[in-house]
């Protein structure tokens, strides 16, 4: 029964983080996908491009990106962003199954052995 457990443990924490991921590409897509968004995108590369010639202690650069960023990751780098929320989110439950299971089992009692009567 307590590997069935696990199992359910395991597959609800992978629905949760694929369903988070597929809402935030929805969200991104919406937000950003906009021409609203892509004037605004626009209007900063054009500040930011004034304030790189500008002379400072920190040199500023021009995005090179003619899209916002968060669009460009979860429209064109999804899968990659997928696979590697689901493996690293697997290491970390498989982690802490494995900590927690170790707590958990049942100790064996100390027996003394040592020639000391």
């Amino acid at each position: 029964m307590g590997n069935v457990a696990w199992l359910l443990a395991y597959l609800i924490l992978l629905a949760l983080v694929i369903g988070g991921l597929v809402y935030g590409r929805q969200q991104a897509l919406a937000v950003y996908g906009s021409q609203q968004a892509q004037n605004d995108w626009d209007q900063w590369r054009g500040d930011a491009k004034k304030m790189a010639q500008q002379p400072g202690p920190v040199k500023r650069r021009e995005p090179k990106s003619a899209e916002p960023p968060a669009l460009v990751l979860m429209r064109d780098h999804f899968a990659a962003c997928l696979g590697l929320a689901v493996v690293l989110s697997s290491v970390l439950f498989g982690t802490f199954m494995f900590f927690l299971r170790g707590a958990m089992t049942p100790q064996t009692p100390f027996v003394d052995r040592s020639l000391n009567p």
